[in-house]
């Protein structure tokens, strides 16, 4: 046993971080940027996210997407207390498109009664309501089955592709890697005149920092994943001060 001597002090204590909004959020186990993303569009002050991470696998298909829903109740359940998450997030664009937002809510309320919860796509869908917008031109990452079944999600929503452009990438190790000059630059090269706005999904896509330059390129609004699913959790948690530098979304 040490010698040393322990001395005890006092600690002050304050109400902690209850005076912050904390989104929970559930992030792929192969995603290493939406926490990254996330954290530069986040206010200065108030709000903080809080992160775990479910099983996910390459490449990317319909039916392993379709299998995060299993995981999610589990995920939920490492945030302890989970009174102190404000709102979970979902950090999947395309498994957000793939399994209903009811499916999501029900595994989430497993083991987080009652909690409220958005994804990429729960969020773009009030976005697109938001701004009035019907018709996108749309910029995927994914291989060509997954980039079809979102277009059909997108149909079954309201929302019409008028022009669709893909890296059609099948591993996430390299969806993270595609630089922000390729996403803009691709984005530029599908939109369509036709499309009230243009949609990046994919939290594996780097975009915060290219929004403003799109949507002043393009003239219309511009709804990436990150953006809107960050935008959907503050709103869920009572925050709905407009935040500046993420575009015609979050002016509102």
């Amino acid at each position: 046993m040490s010698t040393t001597l322990i001395k005890h002090v006092e600690a002050s204590l304050d109400a902690g971080m209850a005076g912050q909004i904390v989104i929970g959020l559930i992030a792929l186990s192969t995603d290493v940027v939406t926490e990254y993303e996330l954290r530069k569009m986040l206010p200065d002050d108030g709000v903080s996210i809080s992160a775990t991470r479910i099983e996910t696998h390459n490449p990317i298909t319909i039916e392993n997407l379709q299998g995060h829903a299993h995981e999610i109740a589990r995920a939920a359940e490492l945030f302890v207390p989970r009174e102190a998450v404000d709102v979970f997030a979902y950090g999947c664009t395309s498994g957000s498109a793939l399994i209903s937002q009811a499916k999501l809510e029900a595994e989430l309320h497993r083991t987080a009664p009652g909690a409220k919860l958005t994804s990429p796509m729960t969020g773009a869908y009030k976005a697109f309501r938001n701004l009035g917008i019907a018709r996108v031109s749309m910029l995927t990452p994914y291989p060509d089955e997954v980039t079809e079944a979102m277009i059909g999600c997108l149909r079954k929503g309201g929302i019409s592709v008028v022009s669709c452009g893909s890296f059609h990438i099948e591993n996430d190790y390299d969806i993270i890697n595609v630089t922000p000059a390729s996403i803009q630059a691709a984005s530029q090269a599908i939109n369509s005149s036709d499309a009230q706005a243009v949609f990046i999904p994919c939290t594996g896509l780097r975009t915060s920092s290219i929004i403003d330059y799109l949507e002043e390129r393009l003239g219309k609004p511009v709804i990436t994943a990150h953006q809107a699913m960050l935008w959907d959790a503050l709103r869920l948690a009572g925050y709905t001060q407009p935040l500046t530098g993420l575009g015609t979304l979050f002016a509102t």
